[in-house]
């Protein structure tokens, strides 16, 4: 078991050792006013880089909107035709678009049958 002398020279052997690691004040309070200029950097960035963001954008909007021509970009609305339109168009529709005759079945029009002519 050990004396109570013994863990105090313990304790002041360990906090001893800690004073010998620790910083100075002076280099604390340096890293801290370091840290405070970079983070003034850091608040203002982002407005930099928004500011230089808009100015590019509104160049290049100025320079699209002056070679701009209205009749030359926008088609006649008769003659557009939506993309999808090939779509619409599937095999066999010509089969809809006709009215079947009474008495008779489509297969009769696909299936070429063989004349009574003898051939």
């Amino acid at each position: 078991m050990m004396d109570d002398s013994e863990i105090r020279g313990g304790f002041a052997r360990l906090r001893e050792a800690d004073r010998e690691r620790a910083p100075s004040f002076a280099q604390t309070y340096g890293r801290a006013r370091a840290r405070k200029s970079w983070r003034a950097t850091l608040r203002v960035w982002p407005l930099v880089v928004g500011a230089a963001a808009a100015v590019a954008i509104a160049t290049i909007w100025l320079t699209q909107a002056r070679s701009f021509s209205r009749s030359a970009a926008t088609p006649a609305i008769a003659t557009w035709r939506a993309p999808t339109d090939v779509l619409l168009q599937t095999p066999g529709s010509e089969l809809l678009s006709a009215m079947p005759a009474l008495g008779t079945s489509i297969l009769d029009e696909m299936i070429p049958l063989p004349s009574n002519r003898g051939t």
